[in-house]
């Protein structure tokens, strides 16, 4: 296991550490622990904070930050897929996701107003992270075209049809435009294509 992998595990474990402490765990020099850490810290998965550990001068010690949490193994896509069966096993799937729409749209709303058209549009896809999707936005004749080539919800749209059609809803609640999927790359498309048409 690398260095890096175990100082990171014994955070996780022991929480907020001293220098000295990781030294004592890893067998290293202050010199190479300190050169450790600002690789880390550097990168987001760390942080310093001053902390009284005892009586005398507050002791300088290390954290994992939340962006750290994604290093560490998580269950979620399970999770997600085994309340999806469940829900599609109750027939509650499309009003379980016509609800998470509806959430997801309502907040989007708040941070559109006084927006309209393309810009609207444009600040839309930047609030549902389709910088992560690599999602580009043509406008057509009737209106605009979305291609989003990394589609987040793959796997489990691979399983559960009605996850694809989540962005067109909230697109469409968000905005009160007509949005629709015509295909995506559950498909075999090398994207996934929402039309959003003009009023």
């Amino acid at each position: 296991m690398s260095i890096p992998r175990q100082l990171m595990e014994y955070l996780k474990q022991h929480g907020p550490s001293t220098i000295k402490e990781l030294m004592a765990h890893l067998g290293l020099s202050e010199t190479a622990v300190r050169h450790q850490l600002s690789g880390l810290e550097k990168s987001g998965w760390l942080a310093k904070e001053e902390r009284r550990l005892g009586k005398g001068r507050p002791a300088t010690v290390y954290r994992l930050t939340q962006a750290s949490e994604g290093l560490f193994p998580k269950r979620y896509p399970e999770l997600l897929d085994a309340v999806l069966a469940e829900a599609e096993r109750e027939g509650i799937i499309e009003r379980l996701l016509e609800g998470v729409a509806e959430s997801m749209a309502s907040e989007l709303r708040r941070k559109l107003e006084g927006l309209e058209g393309p810009s609207r549009l444009e600040a839309l896809l930047t609030y549902m992270d389709y910088g992560e999707m690599l999602g580009t936005l043509e406008e057509t004749p009737t209106g605009w075209e979305l291609k989003a080539h990394n589609c987040l919800y793959y796997a489990t749209g691979q399983r559960f049809e009605a996850v694809c059609n989540l962005p067109a809803k909230v697109i469409s609640k968000a905005t009160s435009l007509p949005a629709e999927r015509p295909f995506c790359q559950r498909d075999g498309q090398r994207a996934c294509h929402f039309l959003i048409q003009k009023r």
